[in-house]
């Protein structure tokens, strides 16, 4: 789990696709190598305002290091509900949040199709609608099946987070 602040829409994309990437191309292959047990990596983001505390043992002798944070509050009972709806290595998003992803390195393609360069940008993402789904506060989300370009990925990572920045 993540959390980022209100302002750091791309810097948690960038994160989700990132780990996403990591996921299906190291960790999920690995794990069934070594135990041939089939994991998977199931993300959502949601955004809204999280109460964050830190509970447990009291303060001993001034350490602190026995209370862990907490995170309450819908969101991030939204957002895994999201990563729940998910297939294998999907990334799913709350409409609230997706509304504030303006910039086309996140909603299109680079244009790469099987390795192979292409001038033919896609769109990424996949309306969903979760109208029948009263779990939810929203009524909709989108989903992203794809990772990392490997020719172009670490650019459009590094010019993601800079939009953050704008």
């Amino acid at each position: 789990m993540a959390l980022f602040d209100s302002n750091q829409v791309y810097r948690a994309i960038a994160s989700a696709v990132t780990f996403k990437t990591f996921a299906k191309e190291e960790f999920c292959s690995r794990i069934k190598q070594k135990t041939s047990i089939d994991v998977g990596a199931h993300i959502g983001i949601d955004q809204k305002t999280v109460l964050v505390r830190k509970i447990g043992f009291k303060r001993y002798r001034g350490r602190t290091d026995r209370q862990n944070e907490v995170w309450a509050g819908k969101p991030v009972n939204m957002a895994s509900k999201l990563a729940a709806l998910t297939k294998n290595n999907e990334l799913i998003v709350s409409d609230r949040y997706f509304k504030n992803i303006k910039s086309e390195l996140v909603l299109k393609s680079c244009g790469c199709q099987d390795g192979i360069e292409t001038d033919e940008k896609t769109d990424l993402w996949a309306e969903i609608d979760l109208d029948y789904d009263d779990s939810f506060d929203f009524n909709k989300a989108y989903k992203l099946e794809s990772i990392w370009c490997q020719t172009h990925g670490k650019e459009f990572c590094e010019n993601i987070l800079q939009r953050d920045e704008e």
